[in-house]
């Protein structure tokens, strides 16, 4: 969530996430985030309507 709320990470969040993901596996999971955020605003903004018979996410806490 740091990603989401800085656009970037801290060292420390870097290091940590190179520790259990390799710097490969770091640089591809942010560019799947960005991807489905990039979906996300898209879809808000098109107000793109629920499948039928799709329940809506539960709020995500903050």
């Amino acid at each position: 969530m740091e990603l989401f709320r800085t656009q970037g990470v801290s060292d420390p969040t870097y290091e940590q996430m190179v520790s259990h993901f390799g710097e490969e596996g770091v640089i591809d999971t942010i560019g799947i985030m960005g991807y489905y955020q990039l979906l996300a605003m898209v879809m808000n903004t098109a107000r793109t309507p629920l499948r039928d018979g799709m329940l809506p996410m539960p709020t995500f806490p903050r």
